[in-house]
This record gives C-alpha cells, sequence and structure tokens, in this order.
C-alpha cells in the first residue's frame, strides 16, 4: 500500500516533521551542555584532588626525612659529649650537616635551662659558628618548653610560621619547622638539639601549580597569586554562582600536634570559557542540523511535488503502454487468425486437387504456415509480448506435426532438451520454420517404412554474451538419401532450410556419426527493434 500526500497535507506533516525533529536536537544540546558541564567541574575536582595530594605526599615525605635526620644528630651528638668531645668541634660537625642538605638553615644545643650552649647556622652559602656572646635565651619560647618535656627519644615538631631572631621576624621572611629532640648524657636530660627547617626550598617545589599552604593562624605560607604571611581571608568552603565549589583544601596533622591546610582554588574562569566555547560549537552544530532538516523538507516537499507530477505521467504512460500491449495481442491474435485462414483456404482448396504430389505441397505449404501462427497465438497468450518459451513452442509444433501426418495413435517418441530459453518473434518465426521442415521431412521420408521412431530436438545457448545458440534435431529413421546433395539440391525444403539458416546468421552441418538424419545448427537471436 503506497502512502500518497497532497501538497497540503506534506507542508502540515514536514512542519510537524520539523518542530518534532528540532525538539529533539535541541533537547540532546542542551543535555550535551549539562553533561559537559558536570564532567569539566568533575575533572576541575579530580584535578584539584591530584595536586594537593602531590604536595601532602612530599610534605610528609619531607616531615618523615626530617625526623630521621635529627634523631641521627641526637645519637651522635650524645656519643661526642659522653666521649668527652668539646662543643666547639660538635658545632663544626652540626655546620657540616646543614652545609651539605640546603633544606635546613640552623642546627643548635639548648641546655635544660633554656640557653643556648652553641649553635651552627647557614647564611648565604657559608656555614657561621655563633660566638658564645651572642648566643641566645630561649627559655621562653614555645617549642622549648614542649620539646624539653617530652620523653627520651621523641621528637617535637613545631608549628610552621616565621622564624624569629633577638625578638624580631627574620627579614626577608623565613617560614621555619622545628624538630627538637630531648639530649640525654648517661641518661641524665642535659638539654634539646634541633633543626631549623627552611620549607621555602619546598615551596619553590609548587611554583605555577596553584597550591596554597596555611599555618595553624590561618595565615598564608604560600600562594602564588596571594600576598604571603598575610591572615587568609577567604571562606575555603565558598561555592560559586552555579553552586560549585571554588576552593579544595585537606587539614593536616603531623603526629596530632601539628596542623596545616593544604589547598587549591578551582579554574573556574577556565572551565567557564570552555563551557561558552562548547555552547557556542553546540549552537552552531543546531543550527546547521536544523537548517539541515529544513533544507531536507524543502527539498523533500520540491521532490513530492515533482513525484506527483512523475507519477500522474507514469499511469498515463502505463495506461498508454496497457492499450498498446492489448493493441500488439490483439493484432497477434489477428494475424493467428488470419493464418489459420490462409491454412483452411489451402486445405480446402487441396480437397478439389485430384494429385496426390501436388494435394502434399498444398499441405506443407499449410504446415508452414501453422507453424507461424503457433508463434503468434504464443505471443498472445503471454505475458510478455517480446519472447516466447521457445521448449512449449518445439513441444507444440512437433506434436502438432506428428499428429497430423502420422495421426493421433502415432507411435513416434519426441525427446527435447531445452531449459528455460526464450527467443523474440524475429528468431522465433524463421527458427520454427526451420524445425517445421526437418520434422516434416523425418515424418515424411525418415519413418517412411515404420512406425515406430524417436525425434530428438536439444536447444541450448552456447554464449551469452553474443546471443549463440545451438541447435541439434534429428531422427532414428532411414537416413539421408544416398542419391540428395544436402549442401546442393533442388528440394525445396532443404533450401529453405538453408535461406532460413542464413537469415539466422548461422551455419547448418549434417551429422553423420549418428543412425538416421542429425543435423547440428548453429545461429544467433535476430535482434528486434521495436
Amino acid at each position: 500500500m503506497k502512502l500518497k500526500f497532497t501538497n497540503v497535507k506534506l507542508i502540515l506533516f514536514s512542519l510537524i516533521l520539523f518542530l518534532v525533529t528540532n525538539i529533539l536536537i535541541w533537547s540532546s544540546i542542551v543535555r550535551r551542555i549539562g553533561t559537559f558541564n558536570a564532567n569539566m567541574h568533575e575533572l576541575e575536582e579530580v584535578k584539584a584532588h591530584n595536586r594537593i595530594k602531590e604536595a601532602e605526599n612530599q610534605f610528609i615525605s619531607l616531615y618523615e626525612i626530617s625526623k630521621k635526620n635529627i634523631a641521627v644528630i641526637r645519637k651522635m651528638v650524645q656519643l661526642e659529649i659522653e666521649n668527652g668531645d668539646k662543643l666547639e668541634l660538635i658545632a663544626k660537625k652540626l655546620g657540616n650537616f646543614i652545609e651539605l642538605d640546603g633544606n635546613y638553615f640552623q642546627a643548635r644545643i639548648i641546655d635544660s635551662n633554656g640557653y643556648e650552649l652553641t649553635r651552627a647556622q647557614l647564611i648565604g652559602n657559608s656555614t657561621y659558628i655563633s660566638d658564645p656572646g651572642k648566643l641566645q635565651y630561649k627559655g621562653d619560647r614555645y617549642y622549648f618548653k614542649e620539646a624539653l618535656n617530652i620523653d627520651k627519644g621523641q621528637i617535637y615538631v613545631s608549628q610552621l610560621d616565621l622564624n624569629i631572631e633577638n625578638g624580631k621576624v627574620e627579614v626577608p621572611y623565613r617560614p621555619t619547622v622545628r624538630f627538637f629532640s630531648p639530649l640525654y648524657v648517661q641518661d641524665k636530660k642535659i638539654g634539646i638539639i634541633g633543626l631549623n627547617l627552611d620549607i621555602k626550598n619546598w615551596f619553590d617545589t609548587f611554583k605555577g601549580k596553584n597550591v596554597g599552604l596555611l599555618n595553624a593562624n590561618n595565615e598564608v605560607f604560600y600562594d602564588d597569586k596571594r600576598e604571603l604571611y598575610g591572615e587568609f581571608k577567604e571562606d575555603l568552603d565558598k561555592e560559586g554562582a552555579h553552586g560549585h565549589k571554588e576552593f579544595f583544601y585537606k587539614k593536616i596533622s603531623l603526629d596530632g600536634d601539628q596542623f596545616w591546610t593544604l589547598y587549591t582554588q578551582a579554574d573556574i574562569s577556565g572551565v567557564e570559557q570552555k563551557l561558552a566555547d562548547f555552547k557556542k560549537e553546540a549552537v552552531e552544530t543546531g543550527i546547521l542540523l536544523s537548517s539541515g532538516v529544513l533544507i531536507l523538507l524543502v527539498i523533500t516537499y520540491s521532490m513530492n511535488r515533482k513525484n506527483i507530477k512523475i507519477s500522474k505521467l507514469n499511469e498515463r504512460i502505463e495506461s498508454r503502454l496497457k492499450e498498446r500491449d492489448t493493441l500488439i495481442k490483439e493484432i497477434h491474435h489477428r494475424v493467428k487468425n488470419n493464418l489459420q485462414v490462409v491454412a483452411s483456404l489451402l486445405s480446402l482448396q487441396s480437397s478439389f486437387i485430384k494429385d496426390e504430389t501436388i494435394k502434399m505441397l498444398f499441405r506443407y505449404s499449410q504446415y508452414r504456415i501453422n507453424s507461424m501462427g503457433m508463434v503468434h497465438e504464443m505471443l498472445y497468450r503471454s505475458g510478455d509480448l517480446s519472447k516466447i518459451d521457445y521448449g512449449g513452442y518445439i513441444k507444440e509444433l512437433v506434436g502438432t506435426l506428428i499428429q497430423s501426418m502420422r495421426g493421433k495413435k502415432s507411435k513416434i517418441e519426441l525427446i527435447t532438451e531445452v531449459d528455460n530459453i526464450y527467443l523474440n518473434l524475429d528468431t522465433s518465426i524463421p527458427l520454427g520454420l526451420i524445425i517445421n521442415e526437418i520434422i516434416t521431412n523425418s515424418l515424411k521420408y525418415g519413418f517412411k517404412d515404420s512406425e515406430n521412431g524417436t525425434i530428438f530436438i536439444k536447444l541450448d545457448k552456447i554464449d551469452s554474451s553474443a546471443y549463440k545458440y545451438r541447435l541439434e534435431i534429428g531422427d532414428n529413421g532411414s537416413g539421408f538419401p544416398p542419391n540428395v546433395n544436402f549442401r546442393n539440391t533442388k528440394s525445396l525444403g532443404l533450401k529453405l532450410i538453408h535461406k532460413l539458416v542464413l537469415q539466422l546468421r548461422g551455419n547448418i552441418e549434417k551429422d553423420n556419426s549418428k543412425v538416421g538424419t542429425h543435423y547440428i545448427i548453429t545461429f544467433k537471436e535476430i535482434e528486434q527493434i521495436s
């Protein structure tokens, strides 16, 4: 069942399709933008957590190494003091240590009363041992008090703050973490030993990585974008206009005493710019798709109008073709009827002729006319007016000849091998006349003295591209008369066979290898122009 649209229906259908398609297109674009937005913020969150995790790992690594260093130095100093080494020699060894490891800028020993016993410090690229007169009192410092109160073998780590010398914050600023451990000689606590870690070297590895660090007092100790060592006034939990976090952070507690906050700021502007670019690209894609749908519908409407015109034209052509086929069938039917009238006239005329030879000539002419009439009859009955089923034609033609010349009780057997071969009118009639002449001769002369016999006909295609065919036809009768020249004879039938073979641009050969009379005819199908 074909669905046909009028112009009005097609316009309405196109509008509905255009609206539905655009709803689907733009709904998909909105979903894509939403998904992209969510994915970008999720990706930014993952990146932020990775930055914080990397900073935390480095911080913890630096912390653990420093704890191991102070433990080693403590054991070394305790052994040297027990061995009676002087403080000057011990100070030099401390100086050598901080000179080798650029992360530390000061190593010192403080007695149990809070007075510095010795101090080695790194100034520039050189190490200096402080004069006894410049050693300071540290008994009032929080880190001294807390470090002095811990047990033997334990390590105290101070808060992250700025280094203070002589009661003033050292300038340029030096962010410092102090590692101290009690110093024992023969199980007697004589003071503490410590290293001052200059954490600025660690900060330098995070330049440009969007990482910040706050100390326990919420002071900015590292941030590429903010003023250092000032109060951090931002709310780390605040959200942007679209409900997304602006900051990601993690609070770090080392051994439960030291508290820092690592944070990073989300690249909101970068995400918004990428989202804007994606929106622009998605909208442009949507406009292109909508335009494409509109153009397609316009083309479809235009083609439908043309199809309507073509359909009407095809209907008229089909009607004309049906009229033409009906007319051609009628012509074939009338030609067949006219040939039948001619054959009947010949039969009627021959009834007044007493001479059997002349009467037979009339009869053979009648057979020839009948062979042509059968072609027109088969075309008339066929659905295809251009070709006929030649296997069926041969059986009907030869069967009629056998019955006409030998009677209904004839014992002449017909064997045919013709598979799915269809020939046009211009080829069928001359080929039918050839078969008619050969079979007539077989029935008249080949089985003259016999009631039994076999007629064999084989037709097959030998070259599909050139439309070449091969016809093998013959009988197992008495054979070809020895006094008759096959190529040069006065027999009307043989002359007609040769002429018709030439008409088919073919060749005829007599097969003498078999009993009876056999012919091999090769021919081409005549091109029919109509």
